[in-house]
């Protein structure tokens, strides 16, 4: 005997039972409606994925929804970071956090010995309340001691990274107090992180962390970078207390900041001080690749709508089947609820059929996703997995597809005058109202597939301009090396010594024509900004200086990679240390600070207002830097000779095989300095492939499969409208044909009856898509043009291939006998 208390239950189990039956017992109507779910779900959990990698996934910490970034900016500048005396004040007078961090990211030489050489792996240099205030607690070992974050360079510890020490170090058991060399620097491991921590930034995997009183070591400076109020290189995170909003705190800093305004205004009244969430600091990182992952979603979140009229529109249809057998079961007894209750588990049946169908669909998706590979080394990591996140999401979109899709035709059934239904004699004399809202879902359909098709063509066009568009550098018959002599500890003039004799003898290796040092190229991930003060120019107020991506080459980098100077002359070797500093600017940069004049000549004061004159001397044309779809960006050379950096890669012109001459240039390299790492070693034609085309014609595979989808599940939905429509008019077919009407009439008939709610459908379509096209316009430079084709081509295809879904169900319309339609029940 069932207690009261179970009878909920045991009504749900029923409702199972039946819904599995019905299903089951059309399994052409469940398979469709299914694998239209499916195709819906899937695209938008694959396309969750990528966004969940770049923008959502919270850090691998405790409690990360308390974790904010605090940072300071300038008008110029939106996302900078904080120095590190700026930071101790902050931490220590604001009353809004349980804690508070600072660190920095960068690539490090380690080595598990004094006889390996040094590998060249991402470090965290980090406060010594790190581990604590993240709430990360090591695996092996400890954190970093309060004592190790007092004296600088005295306690040389480090903490592992748990994938380091399973794949350098074999899970070594006895690691801890074993040495490590880091920049030459003997340091003791203390600890190894949890596997499952990963670091505090998105892509940086970091192999070990040490504490920030060792930084001055590392670097080997004279005077301690701890102390510089005026290197804001350090990102800031902080723990907020328990109850304490984003606006508290985000008062507290600014009281806070305001006092060292005051008390430092020399070197932050230019600055503002900001809190931000975790999400809001990855958008304000990358404001392109934001814009991008949220016009994605909404392309995918419109294919599972077109999913859902098309599932919608095939139980309304079902409904008129179905409506005799609910009049039935309502004149027996049971209740308008308990009904809606047993169609809604149908239909949340039906959409966990397609939600489990759509995991597939997704783990294809996120297999061609992951194939994405931002050429670097150490590796930038964009993590995108199936993992449990994607799966909620799917089971989400699920649930909410199963309200969306059946709620309507759920009342709709309900809806049934018990007389009139009983009495038909065929289900299909019955509900033909409901013809109404499966027009009124086609129509939406059509209208959304219009929206979507024109968006995929405008993606198709403007990535097919951008990479049609001649390339900012050859990249045939070219290697790239990178190098890092501040990893090995030199000297400026060490340093200088080193790459000198590099670029002597790798000219000299056969097979090599011409041979360049350059600290970075188009679409590096790693690229530097400097700061200007260009003569004449007034910047806005309160902002002393603007800051600019630049890059520091040597006389040979134009040449080397054939780059046009277009007005002035190149870097030549009489710019030296010692003489009159220059340096070369784009186009854009010229438009935006002497608009109408000529550049060459004109002079700018480097690294702020107190810093040197620079004169250029040469304009080279506005090309892409960091990614093919960026709007025009100012951009600067500076040579090395007069700016001197440890981090450069050498860039080699060969006349064959580029990969040939790897070898040789390492042989040179160890014979220069037999600890010196090379690392980033590949060829300028499969780097560039990588970085400036395949991210592209990835979104384009991407964007047009949803346009095709979205096509093809509105034309599902049409064929099956004109279908359902065609067998309840089987006995007017056969009468019109009985007096006189011929084939080619009913053929005519039910053509137009398709193409009036194509039609229909495109008209709505256009009104929305304009409005959908000036915001991709705008928020996507460059990705996506106004393509004057996509607004032409795709209607008429809409019309086409809609009356061609149509044609089936009209012929055999047209054939039907008119005996046997007199006949028809």
């Amino acid at each position: 005997m069932v207690s009261l208390g179970g009878q909920p239950l045991m009504s749900f189990f029923q409702d199972i039972r039946y819904a599995f039956r019905i299903l089951l017992k059309n399994p052409g109507f469940t398979f469709i409606a299914a694998f239209s779910l499916a195709l819906g779900i899937g695209a938008n959990a694959a396309i969750f994925s990528l966004a969940d990698a770049i923008l959502l996934r919270p850090l691998s910490i405790a409690s990360p929804s308390s974790v904010v970034d605090v940072i300071t900016s300038t008008l110029d500048d939106s996302s900078r970071g904080i120095s590190y005396p700026n930071f101790r004040d902050l931490s220590s007078r604001s009353h809004s956090f349980d804690g508070m961090i600072a660190y920095q990211t960068s690539t490090l030489g380690i080595s598990t010995s004094s006889k390996t050489l040094p590998q060249v792996r991402y470090g965290v240099i980090a406060s010594g309340n790190f581990f604590e205030t993240i709430g990360v607690q090591p695996v092996l070992g400890r954190a970093f001691l309060p004592d190790e974050d007092k004296v600088p360079g005295r306690d040389a510890v480090v903490v592992l990274a748990y994938d380091f020490w399973q794949k350098e170090l074999a899970k070594d058991p006895h690691v801890i107090g074993r040495f490590l060399r880091i920049k030459g620097i003997e340091f003791t491991v203390v600890g190894v992180a949890p596997e499952s921590f990963t670091g505090v930034e998105q892509y940086f995997r970091p192999s070990f962390y040490v504490p920030a009183m060792m930084l001055q070591r590392l670097n080997a400076d004279a005077t301690n970078p701890l102390e510089n109020r005026s290197d804001n290189s350090w990102s800031v995170k902080a723990r907020l207390k328990p109850g304490v909003s984003l606006l508290t705190a985000q008062a507290d800093v600014t009281t806070v900041w305001g006092a060292l305004q005051r008390e430092f205004p020399t070197i932050n009244q230019t600055r503002t001080a900001s809190v931000l969430t975790e999400l809001q600091m990855r958008v304000r990182r990358s404001p392109p690749d934001s814009a991008l992952i949220t016009m994605l979603m909404g392309l995918v979140g419109v294919v599972l709508l077109i999913a859902c009229a098309n599932v919608a529109s095939l139980l309304l249809g079902r409904s008129s089947a179905r409506a005799r057998e609910i009049a039935l079961r309502i004149s027996l007894g049971a209740s308008r609820i308990r009904l809606l209750r047993q169609l809604l588990t149908e239909s949340l049946l039906l959409s966990l059929f397609g939600g489990a169908l759509g995991v597939w669909i997704a783990y294809v998706g996120i297999s061609y996703l992951q194939t994405i590979d931002v050429p670097a080394d150490p590796p930038i990591v964009i993590s995108i997995k199936l993992d449990t996140r994607v799966l909620l999401f799917s089971l989400f979109a699920a649930m909410a597809s199963a309200v969306i899709f059946g709620l309507a035709p759920a009342l709709r059934s309900l809806k049934t005058n018990l007389v009139s239904t009983l009495k038909a004699s065929t289900a299909g004399s019955i509900g033909g109202a409901r013809t109404m809202g499966r027009n009124i879902l086609v129509v939406a359909q059509v209208a959304l597939s219009m929206v979507l098709l024109v968006a995929s063509g405008m993606f198709l066009d403007g990535f097919h301009k951008l990479l049609a568009a001649k390339s900012a550098f050859s990249s045939d018959h070219r290697l790239m090396l990178e190098f890092d002599t501040s990893l090995v500890r030199d000297t400026p003039a060490q340093s200088h010594d080193f790459y000198r004799k590099l670029v002597d003898q790798t000219r000299a290796v056969p097979g090599v024509r011409s041979v360049s040092l350059a600290r970075s190229i188009p679409y590096l991930p790693d690229q530097s900004n400097t700061s200007v003060v260009p003569e004449g120019y007034q910047l806005p107020k309160g902002q002393d200086s603007d800051s600019v991506i630049s890059n520091v080459v040597d006389e040979n980098y134009f040449g080397t990679i054939n780059a046009a100077v277009i007005r002035g002359r190149a870097f030549t070797a009489d710019d030296k240390d010692d003489s009159p500093r220059v340096a070369i600017v784009n186009e854009e940069f010229a438009k935006t600070y002497w608009p109408g004049q000529d550049p060459v000549g004109k002079r700018m004061r480097l690294n702020g207002p107190d810093g040197p004159w620079v004169e250029i001397v040469g304009l080279t044309e506005t090309s892409k830097y960091l990614f093919i779809g960026e709007p025009p960006t100012k951009f600067i050379y500076l040579p090395f000779a007069q700016n001197p950096t440890a981090q450069m890669l050498l860039l080699v012109r060969t006349v064959g095989d580029p990969t040939a001459i790897a070898t040789p240039i390492r042989d040179i390299v160890q014979g220069l300095d037999s600890n010196q790492p090379v690392f980033n070693v590949r060829t300028l034609d499969s780097f560039y492939q990588q970085r400036a085309v395949a991210v592209p014609v990835m979104i384009i595979v991407l964007v047009s499969t949803m346009g095709l989808i979205g096509l093809a599940l509105a034309l599902v939905g049409l064929y099956g409208l004109i279908s359902y429509s065609v067998s309840r008019r089987t006995q007017e077919i056969g009468i019109r044909m009985a007096i006189g009407a011929n084939r080619a009439d009913v053929l005519a008939m039910v053509l137009r009856q398709g193409l009036r709610l194509s039609l229909i459908g495109v008209l709505t379509g256009g009104i929305a898509t304009f409005g959908v096209a000036r915001l991709l316009v705008s928020a996507l430079f460059g990705m996506a043009s106004m393509s004057v084709s996509a607004f032409v081509a795709v209607p008429l295809l809409l019309v086409a291939v809609t009356v061609a879904a149509c044609y089936i169900p009209a012929r055999r319309a047209s054939t039907i006998d008119p005996i046997s339609a007199l006949r028809y029940e």
